[in-house]
Parts: C-alpha cells; structure tokens; sequence
C-alpha cells in the first residue's frame, strides 16, 4: 500500500478452527460458504467503507482455507473476483467419491467464470498429503493451474522454494495481494 501498488484494503480473518470442525467447515462445505457470503460479508459492509466490486474482491487462505477460497469464489462470483490460495489443499476429495482433486473437477464441468487466481505452493509440498494416494500439494496446484489455463482464466501459480507453514505463506503474502490488487506497475 505505501508504494501505491494495491489500494487501501480491508483484511478480515476468519478463525479456521482445528480438528473436524476445521476439515468439515472447509471442505467444499456449502454451509461455509452461505456464512461468508450471507453472514460475514453484510455484517464487514455494515461496518466497513468496502467495495462491493468483485474484481477488487478477494478471498484467500492457506491450506484447506485455500481450497475453500477458491471453492467460495466459485459459488460466488458475483462476490468474489480474486482468489489468492497459499498451499491449497486440491488434491481433496469427499469422502463418498473415489476420486482425488474434486474441486478441479467442478471447475472443468463448469462455465468459465469471472474470478482471478494466484496460486502458491512451496516445491518441498511435494511429499505424499494425509492420504497416501492422492496426489501431492505441488501435484494437484499444478494440475488446477493448467485446467484454469486451459478454460480461459487469468491464474498465476507462484512456486516457492519452502514447505507447508505460516512462514512460507506470510513470505508470499504480499506478492499474492499485488498480484491480485495491482493498481500501478512497479518501477
């Protein structure tokens, strides 16, 4: 902001919780994204002098908050324009279905939408998840990034050389948000 390369911006953190609830909250959950869009956003609008244009919208988070970033964006367009996911969880799945990477999925089956994405995953993501067959962090990012590309979305995936921790993401941060925010070339 100082050197005038995104605007003034509202940042609220939301509380991911931890154990099931976190997973279940998360996830591809609907109910999430209902609380984000028809809870949390008109209660930040009462309070806040924020926009209301999604193009200058994001939605960010790291990790399963990555995925559930990209999954809001993609219910909510009309919402949110920008989707910055730090070491999303893509490889995810239900647990009823067979396949790994469901959200990539979701987003092949369904009509090019206005949204913007900047992806980063650090190279030492490239070691096996939770479940042992899926495919890596780095893997399903990659994956994402090329179907992205192939249906005619604006998406950037910034590979960093760390691992899957606040360290790595906090180091990003910024260049996410320029990426996303840019109101003016750097010199």
């Amino acid at each position: 902001m100082a050197k005038g390369l995104i605007p003034p911006t509202v940042a609220v953190l939301v509380d991911s919780g931890s154990g099931e609830a976190r997973d279940r909250e998360l996830t591809c959950n609907p109910q999430f994204a209902e609380f984000i869009t028809k809870e949390l956003l008109p209660w930040v609008r009462q309070r806040y002098h924020v926009t209301s244009e999604p193009s200058q919208t994001t939605i960010g988070g790291a990790s399963y908050g990555g995925l559930a970033a990209a999954y809001v964006a993609m219910k909510h367009p009309e919402i949110f324009g920008n989707v910055l996911a730090q070491s999303g969880s893509f490889w995810w799945k239900p647990e009823n279905e067979d396949e790994y990477e469901w959200l990539t999925r979701q987003f092949v089956a369904s009509p090019r939408l206005p949204i913007r994405f900047h992806l980063q995953i650090g190279l030492l993501e490239n070691l096996t998840t939770a479940r042992l067959d899926s495919p890596t962090m780095l893997v399903a990012s990659r994956h994402l990034r090329d179907v992205l590309q192939a249906k005619g979305y604006t998406v950037q995936l910034q590979e960093i050389n760390g691992g899957h921790d606040f360290f790595n993401w906090q180091a990003a941060l910024p260049d996410g948000l320029t990426s996303l925010l840019n109101t003016k070339k750097e010199k």
